[in-house]
């Protein structure tokens, strides 16, 4: 039979290494942000890149030829 003092600290237990689950989490959940943040502008940039390179060379045929 378990005593009331260890049943307190297995409480005591759970409670803290629940919170660090949760600080963890949280922290991994921010990263993903941040990682799908950079990615987002990456695509944003190549897509302006490709924007501008499309309207140059249309430019640039139909100026020559």
């Amino acid at each position: 039979m378990t005593a009331p003092h260890d049943e307190v600290v297995n409480e005591g237990t759970r409670r803290v290494v629940g919170r660090e689950a949760l600080r963890r989490a949280s922290r991994m959940v921010r990263q993903w942000q941040a990682d799908e943040l950079e990615k987002q502008t990456l695509a944003r940039d190549i897509a302006i890149g490709l924007a501008i390179l499309g309207a140059a060379i249309f430019i640039a045929i139909r100026f020559f030829y």
